[in-house]
Parts: structure tokens; sequence; C-alpha cells
């Protein structure tokens, strides 16, 4: 008998809707229990006082933490960026097994897999040459180094690039009026200028050299790219407007490469 008396004193049923509550008078689903008997006694209970509550809907949905789960579990552990669940047994420090799939969570909080990462790899395009090959540079329209030009397949998503590029050449032409013009290398991204360049001076006629190197780090979308390097005048500095420069290349290095994971 005093069982039954024990367990009245702690169930109080509503009939009419035919939901138990367990230390409350006001439960909110089919079955709920007000572990710190805090809520009120009509009404939806405040958010602080659904913490230490546990529920059971009528459609089979567990809320601890909530009265109002939208999900078949759902925990509101009130703290931010806290889930409110731990394995005692399962942490860190847990070796790592070879099987499985990996978990995270949506926008909602939702417990989902998510894609095993593929193990980290550099994808590179280069080209290298050192046949001496010759071509010509003058101040009207830029010129493409000859084997500079590459196409990158980028992956969805878009990858930052690396972009090396180191040149020696020889000046190998007599220029009236020449001897002191400026020379710049460029990089082209799809046929585009960019920013990154390097300038330097013919210092003396016939038979001088010079070298350009260039580092930069491009970020490229989805797609096919083509990179390369073109020459132009840039200041003629008494030149011969349209004079033709000949360049022999004594070695070209140039690659572009990103990290694919």
């Amino acid at each position: 008998m005093k069982k039954y008396l024990l367990l009245a004193g702690f169930l109080v049923i509503n009939t009419l809707s035919a939901q138990v509550g367990i230390n409350t008078q006001n439960p909110q689903t089919a079955f709920h229990v007000d572990g710190a008997k805090d809520n009120n006694t009509s009404g939806t209970p405040s958010a602080a006082q659904q913490l230490n509550d546990f529920t059971s809907t009528s459609s089979g949905s567990l809320g601890i933490g909530t009265s109002a789960p939208t999900s078949k579990m759902e925990i509101t552990s009130g703290t931010v960026n806290t889930s409110g669940l731990k394995f005692r047994n399962l942490t860190s420090a847990t070796p790592v097994t070879t099987t499985g799939q990996n978990l995270g969570v949506d926008a909602s909080g939702n417990v989902i897999t998510v894609p095993t990462p593929t193990t980290p790899n550099v994808i590179t395009e280069e080209v290298s040459n050192s046949t001496g090959f010759s071509y010509v540079v003058n101040d009207l329209a830029y010129t493409m180094i000859p084997t500079s030009q590459q196409t990158l397949n980028i992956p969805a998503g878009g990858k930052a690039v690396f972009i090396n590029f180191m040149l020696g050449i020889d000046y190998f032409t007599f220029l009236a009026g020449g001897g002191a013009a400026y020379y710049e290398a460029r990089l082209f991204v799809d046929n585009v200028p960019t920013n990154v360049y390097l300038i330097t001076q013919e210092k003396v006629q016939g038979g001088s050299q010079t070298q350009y190197s260039m580092s930069t780090v491009k970020t490229l979308t989805a797609g096919s790219h083509t990179v390369d390097v073109r020459m132009i005048r840039s200041f003629n500095n008494g030149v011969t407007s349209g004079a033709n420069m000949t360049c022999r290349a004594i070695s070209m290095s140039f690659n572009a490469s990103y990290i694919n994971n």
C-alpha cells in the first residue's frame, strides 16, 4: 500500500490529455519529468526551467533540456557550443580504427555523416627549357615566352595556386639608341595580365644578360585555366618604337601547383 501511495505522490495524471508528469503538475508532453521541480504550474516552462527536464512526446521523440524536441532525440545543454552529449569511454585518446564513417552536425544541429577527407596531394603543372630558344620583344605588344603556357584544371570549389617563374636570358640584338631600355616580364592568367611582374634594364648593348624571378599565389575558380608569362619593352629610353629585341633564353623554369584535398 505504501508503494502505491508513494507512486501517486510522484505522478500527476492529466486524464484529458493522457499526459504523465513527474515532479510537475503541468506536463507538456505524454511523459514529462521536471528534475528540479522548478516548472511553473501553467503555461510553457521557460527555457531555463526546461534545462533540467526530460520529455517524451506522443510521437516517440525524446527531449533532454527541452519540452519540444524537433527530432527523435534532441539535447539542449544550455551552453553555447556544447552539445551536452558525452561518451565516458570514448575520448580523443581512443585509437582510431581503419573503418567507419565520420560524423558531423548540420546548421540545425542534426547529427549527419560527412565525407571522409582524402589524403592531400600536390598537383603540379611545370615546364622547363634550357635549349637556348629565341624570341623577339618590342614595346607594341606582349610576347608570350615560348613553352611557358600551361593549362590548369581546377576541381570544384576552386584552389589557391602557387606559381613560380624563373628565367635567364641574353639580350641578343644591337638596337639603335639602345643599351638602357627597360624590359618587363608579367604573369598572365586566362590571357589577362595580372599584377605580378618584374622589370629589368638592359645595361649593355648586345650580349648582356638578365634574370627574372617571380612567385605568387592566385585563387582560381573551378574549371580550366591557362597561365603563361609574357614580355614587353616597357620603356624605350632611346630605342625606336617597334624595334625588335631578340631574347635568347639561357634557362626557364615555370611551375604552378596546388594542394588537392
